[in-house]
């Protein structure tokens, strides 16, 4: 006699699941998990509140949902509406399916789905047509699902994903949208239209479609009353309330540092403080009311003693030209704010003191001749009043004596490289010190943190996920970063301010202007004991602006952000130590001696009936006396001039009071000496 073993249902059904999840799990991919986690970004301030969100590349809305972050209440309407038994099934819920073959065949149409959340989730990543094949696919998949992730991520993934009309994707991004906050506190009427928008997106708009969404929502109640989440009177309650018709738009502190978020990540966890980065905003967009449109500007705003960006406007009005670049980042001309850089180089070498004599005249360095801004000259001056004005010169020939070469690697040491144009082959040179390399607001950040830190030169800290745990670089000493402070923070203050020294009530700001080649661009960069500022003003496609210098438009932007700061907190004094003995002179190339400026070693001049006479200069910081072949020619207003005799070579001697002197020898040239060579 045979015998046939008889199963109880509940075991052939844990069978063939197990079938079902070896097949799924042999046959089925699961999503990328590029594709899982794509989400918009999101950039979070120093208090972990959302500052700035923005859509994905394909311009959707879409948020990571996170279940510690949603309302407990929405989840659990979630769970009682759309898969009851979401945490007693494997991906695949076999009552489900029974119950729902049972009433097609007794009504003979489709009454109560059978889709669990998984499946759905599956449908989600990998839409397919509504037919008992995809079923059998999305089934499997869903199986594979449930052995790869939690619960908890299955869910998380679904709320992410599941589409509320439009471009609107998750519940973070509806609830934003549609209420003007996140998702962590709901009312029950909020809750049932954001279960019942899912169920049909687009018919159910409240923007498009008001009556269809109350009328839904409604439905929805009625069914959170029968699975005995809500009492009637609670769900009466929550009808009565009319749906929102309208739009919110997502946070969007506009200019507050959106290429962050497109470098560091989705979530962004800045140290921005909101109060600093609205004041700095609101100072740059009065700043820029009466510029024209082609003018922008941008501020850093960094804490001294963590390195710490506490503000970040990347442009003052995205109404002008370059409003969605971050001009913090652009390359440009610092023009002379790298002056006091080279000063403190020297004066850590033990060259010079903040009180040491300094020559500031006309001079030639090789073929490069530099000019004060206002082409005025000041003869012998102290190193540190040939700071406070800034005067070229002095600083070309500071930078002769350190080398170039020795400050650029400074510079880069320090973390703040200077570039060159790619058209560029030589290296820049003694022009660094008047702005003939590029650099970023960012790099200057870096440079006068290290002076507001004794020196030493760290990384900004831009996220918290990010921050530095570097030791830094010693650029040069604490005692010469003090001595520079000291320069620095007697500066002249814009027009109409008093300076910190001499007020009771306000912070010593060290500052310094900038202002590059044709007024292209406006800088100024400074520091109190708390914070550090660079703002710059100019044209972003880098057209000149005549006129303009960085005193005249950005040192009162950094004034008015420094103003800002202070608002509510104690004025704080630089520790001023006023005793640097003098020293001796500071050492440049006129202090050895004239220098010829024309003609040069080895030149060939040529002279013509029209141009019968050659004029030579030279420069020194003394009376000169010319000599041709040894004949003593006139001078006049330090140059002298005489007629070749004949075309041929001569010698020019000038020589100073001291008996200096320097020689040039040189050819002279007749119309008959150059050969008439055919093109």
């Amino acid at each position: 006699m045979l015998w046939r073993v008889s199963y109880p249902f509940y075991l052939k059904s844990a069978l063939g699941l197990a079938w079902l999840a070896i097949i799924a799990l042999l046959a089925f991919p699961i999503a990328p998990k590029s594709v899982r986690l794509e989400s918009a970004a999101t950039l979070y301030d120093v208090n972990d509140e959302i500052l700035v969100r923005k859509a994905t590349k394909d311009n959707y809305w879409r948020y990571n949902a996170k279940l510690e972050k949603i309302d407990p209440n929405y989840i659990k309407a979630v769970l009682a509406i759309e898969d009851a038994r979401f945490f007693l099934h494997s991906g695949v819920d076999v009552p489900a399916i029974l119950r729902a073959l049972k009433t097609w065949r007794a009504k003979g149409e489709v009454v109560s789905g059978a889709s669990t959340i998984t499946m759905q989730l599956v449908r989600q990543y990998k839409p397919r047509k509504r037919v008992l094949s995809s079923k059998i696919i999305e089934s499997l998949a869903a199986l594979k699902y449930e052995l790869v992730f939690t619960k908890s991520e299955i869910l998380s993934q679904y709320l992410t994903r599941i589409s509320y009309g439009g471009n609107i994707q998750g519940v973070e991004a509806a609830t934003w949208r549609y209420f003007g906050k996140s998702p962590e506190y709901l009312t029950w009427d909020e809750i049932a239209l954001l279960v019942a928008l899912p169920q049909a997106p687009e018919s159910r708009r409240p923007d498009r479609h008001p009556v269809a969404a109350k009328a839904g929502r409604d439905r929805l109640l009625d069914k959170l009353v029968q699975a005995d989440l809500i009492s009637k009177s609670i769900a009466d309650e929550a009808k009565s309330i009319p749906i929102p018709q309208a739009f919110y738009d997502f946070p969007s502190d506009q200019n507050n540092g959106a290429p962050l978020l497109m470098v560091k990540g989705q979530d962004v966890k800045s140290f921005i403080k909101p109060n600093i980065q609205r004041m700095a905003h609101r100072v740059l967009q009065n700043s820029l009311i009466n510029q024209s449109d082609a003018v922008n500007a941008s501020i850093l705003v960094v804490e001294n003693d963590t390195r710490r960006v506490v503000a970040h406007v990347t442009a003052g009005d995205r109404a002008h030209e370059g409003g969605w670049l971050d001009l913090t980042a652009a390359v440009r001309s610092p023009g002379s704010t790298l002056k006091p850089f080279i000063y403190a180089l020297a004066m850590s070498d033990g060259q010079a003191n903040s009180q040491s004599a300094i020559q500031d005249a006309p001079t030639r360095f090789g073929a490069y001749q530099p000019e004060n801004f206002n082409r005025r000259y000041y003869g012998k001056v102290r190193l540190k009043d040939a700071l406070k004005h800034s005067l070229n010169v002095p600083a070309v020939a500071a930078l002769e004596q350190i080398g170039p070469a020795r400050f650029e690697a400074m510079l880069v040491s320090a973390g703040a490289p200077p570039r060159l144009p790619s058209h560029r082959t030589e290296d820049a040179g003694l022009s660094l010190a008047l702005g003939g390399a590029g650099m970023t607001g960012t790099d200057l950040a870096v440079l006068y943190t290290a002076l507001a830190n004794e020196g030493v030169a760290k990384p900004l800290v831009w996220t918290k996920s990010h921050a530095s745990s570097e030791n830094g670089i010693q650029l040069f000493s604490a005692e010469t970063a003090q001595e520079i402070t000291e320069i620095l923070a007697e500066a002249t203050p814009p027009n109409g301010r008093i300076p910190g020294h001499l007020s009771a009530g306000r912070s010593m700001v060290a500052y310094k202007t900038g202002t590059s080649y044709g007024a292209r661009d406006s800088w100024a960069a400074g520091y109190t004991t708390n914070y550090t500022v660079v703002a710059w003003v100019g044209r972003p496609d880098g057209a000149p602006r005549p006129g303009d210098t960085g005193r005249k438009s950005a040192a009162p932007l950094l004034f008015d952000v420094f103003d800002g700061l202070e608002e509510g907190s104690k004025s704080n004094k630089f520790a001023i130590a006023r005793n640097h003995a003098s020293q001796q002179d500071f050492q440049t190339t006129l202090d050895q001696g004239p220098q010829i400026t024309f003609p040069m070693d080895g030149a060939e001049i040529l002279v013509t009936a029209g141009k019968p006479t050659v004029k030579v200069k030279a420069q020194s910081v003394d009376r000169l006396r010319f000599y041709i072949d040894g004949h003593r020619l006139d001078v006049e207003y330090g140059a002298a001039e005489f007629r070749p005799p004949s075309s041929g070579f001569y010698i020019l001697k000038v020589v100073d009071s001291q008996g200096k002197s320097a020689i040039s020898r040189f050819r002279v040239l007749g119309a008959d000496d150059i050969p008439n060579t055919p093109l």
